[in-house]
C-alpha cells in the first residue's frame, strides 16, 4: 500500500528542512553501476521468464514515438516494437540493427543498407518504402523527434533494401540523431491510422521481439511478435505499469509487484539498495539540468533580473537534497563530456568551463542586480514544475524563500510531465522554467548546445527555450551545427558558452547520474543500463533470470 500523501504545505516545508540541513555539503559521487544490496553478485541464468514488469515514470502520451518524444516511457516501449536502423550507446558507438551498414558517400548523403526477411507483426515484410516513410515520419517539422532528424533534406528509396537520406547541409550527428528517432513502422497500417496512431488500440506495428497486447492509462503489455526470428530475449511478456511516485515504485519493488525501474529521487537509492536482492545500475548521463528565462517577457528580458535570479539559488544544496551522491554540478551549460570531442581532451573542455563566470548563492548580489533592474521593487511570477521530479519543487521552493526579501512573490505550479512537454513543443513555455531530462542524442556540441540558443531554434518543435540569441550566437550556432574542423566548431561552442554566462537566458544546474534498480528475480548482462539502452530497445536483450 503506498504512503499516506503529505499535503502540497507540509510537503514543501519538510522539503525546505531537507534543503537547509544538506545546503553545505559536498557532492561526492555516484556508487557506479551494478551496486547490489543483500548478498553479492546475481548470476544470470538462461531460462525463460514469464514476464518482467518494468516501472515507467509517467503514461506515454502516446505509443507513437513522433508525438510522444520521452526516452524513458515511450521509447522504453516502442523501442521493443518498433525497432531502430542501428543502436547507439552513450559512448557514441553504432550497433547495426534493421540496417545492415550506413555509409556516408559524400558530406550530404547517407546510405542504408537493410537487413532481408525481416517481417512486422502483422506478418508483411519489412520493404525500403516502410523505413523510407518512418525516417519521413520522424523527422517531419511537426514530430517532436524532430529536434534529433538533424536537417534531413529528401528520404528516396534507391533499391529493393536500399534507403539513400540526402540533407540540406552537412551536419555531425545526423546519422546519430536518424538513429535515435526513427522507429520503424509499418507504413500501410500508419497511414490507415493518421489520425490516431499511438492510441490505445491503433498503437504502431513494428519488426521488434514484441508487439502490443493491451494498453490502459496505467498499464501497457507487450507479448512476443510471432514473427520475430533473430535472437529472442528472456522474457515472454513485457508489462510496463506507470507508478509517477518514486516512494510507491520502491514498495512496488519490495512487494515483487514490479521487477525493476528508475530511480528518480537519487537522494533515496540507499533506501532503494536495501530492498535484499536488488541491483542499482548508474552511470553518468549526457543529461543536464538547468534553468531558463523566457528573454522576449519582462521581467526577464532585463539582464540584471535575470542575473539576480541566478545568484539566488541554492545549486550545491538542492543537488545535495535532490540526488544524494549521484549527481554533479555544471560550470557550463553542457557538461565538458559533450565537449570533449572538439575540445581536443575532457580536461580541455573542463579548465575553459571552470574559467567561465559562475554565479553561486549570494544574497547580497543578488539584491544589488536587482537593484540595478528596471524592476527594483519586485516582481511576480509563476513557475510551472514537473511534480514528479524533487530537484523541481526544490529548485522552485528555494528561489521562492531567497527572492521573497527582494521583494520578489514566486508561486509554484505543479504540473505533469505531459503537460510540461506539450508546452515545450507547442513553444509556450515562458518566465521561469526548469527544464528536466534534457539530454545530448550524442557526445557533441551540435546535440543540444546548438539547439539551444540561437534564431534558427525559436518557435515550435524547438528548444531555444529562453528564445535568446545575438548576432555573435547565431553565427556560432550555426558553425556549430555544421560538420567542419574541430577546432572551429570549438571556437564557435566557446563563443556561446561565454555569451550564455554573461546574458544568463540559461543558468546551468547539475548533471545527474542515470540510476535504475532491479529486483532480486532478475539480472542484466553487460555492463549495466542507461536510457540509451532504454530508448534503443537493447536493454531487453540483458535482462535474464537469476539463477
Amino acid at each position: 500500500m503506498p504512503p499516506t500523501p503529505f499535503s502540497r504545505r507540509t510537503t514543501s516545508a519538510a522539503l525546505l528542512v531537507v534543503l537547509t540541513t544538506v545546503a553545505a555539503t559536498a557532492c561526492s559521487g555516484g556508487d557506479g553501476s551494478g551496486d547490489t544490496g543483500g548478498s553479492g553478485a546475481k548470476k544470470a541464468s538462461d531460462r525463460t521468464l514469464p514476464v518482467v514488469n518494468w516501472a515507467l515514470p509517467n503514461a506515454p502520451a502516446s505509443l507513437d514515438y513522433a508525438k510522444s518524444y520521452d526516452n524513458n516511457t515511450t521509447g522504453a516501449v516502442m523501442s521493443l516494437v518498433t525497432e531502430p536502423l542501428e543502436r547507439v550507446s552513450s559512448t557514441g558507438e553504432f550497433t547495426p540493427n534493421l540496417a545492415t551498414s550506413v555509409t556516408q558517400p559524400d558530406a550530404t548523403t547517407l546510405v542504408y543498407k537493410l537487413r532481408s526477411g525481416v517481417k512486422f507483426a502483422s506478418g508483411a515484410e519489412l520493404t525500403a518504402q516502410d523505413v523510407a516513410w518512418s525516417i519521413e515520419h520522424f523527422t517531419a517539422e511537426e514530430a517532436q523527434t524532430a529536434v534529433l532528424g538533424q536537417k534531413v533534406g529528401s528520404v528516396t528509396v534507391t533499391g529493393p533494401l536500399e534507403v539513400t537520406v540526402k540533407l540540406t547541409a552537412p551536419a555531425p550527428t545526423a546519422r546519430a540523431g536518424i538513429a535515435l528517432a526513427t522507429l520503424v513502422e509499418e507504413a500501410s497500417f500508419a497511414k490507415a491510422h493518421a489520425k490516431d496512431l499511438g492510441n490505445a488500440g491503433t498503437a504502431p506495428v513494428g519488426t521488434g521481439p514484441y508487439q502490443v497486447d493491451s494498453q490502459t492509462a496505467g498499464k501497457i503489455t507487450l507479448v512476443r511478435n510471432p514473427q520475430y526470428a533473430r535472437t529472442k530475449p528472456a522474457p515472454d511478456k513485457v508489462v510496463f505499469s506507470v507508478i509517477p511516485d518514486d516512494n510507491a515504485r520502491q514498495l512496488a519493488l519490495r512487494s515483487g509487484e514490479i521487477d525493476g525501474g528508475p530511480v528518480n529521487a537519487l537522494k533515496n537509492a540507499a533506501q532503494w539498495k536495501a530492498i535484499p536482492g536488488t541491483t542499482l545500475h548508474a552511470s553518468p548521463s549526457l543529461s543536464q539540468n538547468f534553468l531558463a528565462m523566457d528573454v522576449t517577457k519582462a521581467p526577464f528580458d532585463d539582464v540584471h533580473v535575470r542575473r539576480a535570479v541566478a545568484l539566488s539559488v541554492e545549486r550545491d544544496g538542492i543537488m545535495k537534497a535532490g540526488f544524494g551522491e549521484y549527481a554533479e554540478a555544471m560550470k557550463g551549460l553542457i557538461p565538458a563530456g559533450e565537449l570533449a570531442g572538439v575540445a581536443g581532451s575532457r580536461q580541455a573542455a573542463d579548465t575553459f568551463l571552470a574559467g567561465l563566470p559562475q554565479y553561486a548563492h549570494d544574497p547580497a548580489a543578488a539584491k544589488a542586480e536587482l537593484a540595478k533592474s528596471a524592476h527594483a521593487d519586485g516582481f511576480s511570477t509563476t513557475i510551472e514544475y514537473v511534480k514528479d521530479y524533487p530537484w523541481q519543487e526544490l529548485t522552485v521552493l528555494s528561489l521562492q524563500e531567497n527572492l521573497r526579501p527582494l521583494g520578489v512573490t514566486i508561486t509554484p505550479k505543479p504540473v505533469t510531465a505531459n503537460d510540461w512537454y506539450a508546452k515545450l513543443f507547442k513553444h509556450q513555455l515562458t518566465g521561469i522554467t526548469l527544464p528536466f531530462g534534457f539530454g545530448a542524442s550524442y557526445p557533441d556540441p551540435s546535440a543540444l548546445l546548438g539547439k539551444l540558443v540561437g534564431k534558427a531554434n525559436i518557435g515550435a518543435q524547438k528548444i531555444n527555450i529562453a528564445n535568446w540569441t545575438t548576432p555573435e550566437v547565431d553565427k556560432a550556432q550555426q558553425t556549430v551545427m555544421t560538420a567542419g574542423p574541430a577546432a572551429t566548431r570549438w571556437a564557435a561552442s566557446k563563443t556561446i558558452l561565454t555569451q550564455v554566462a554573461d546574458q544568463v537566458p540559461y543558468v546551468p544546474l547539475f548533471t545527474e547520474d542515470e540510476v535504475y534498480a532491479v529486483g532480486e528475480n532478475l539480472t542484466l548482462t553487460g555492463t549495466g543500463l542507461t536510457s540509451f539502452d532504454l530508448s534503443n530497445g537493447g536493454w531487453i536483450f540483458s535482462v535474464k533470470a537469476t539463477g
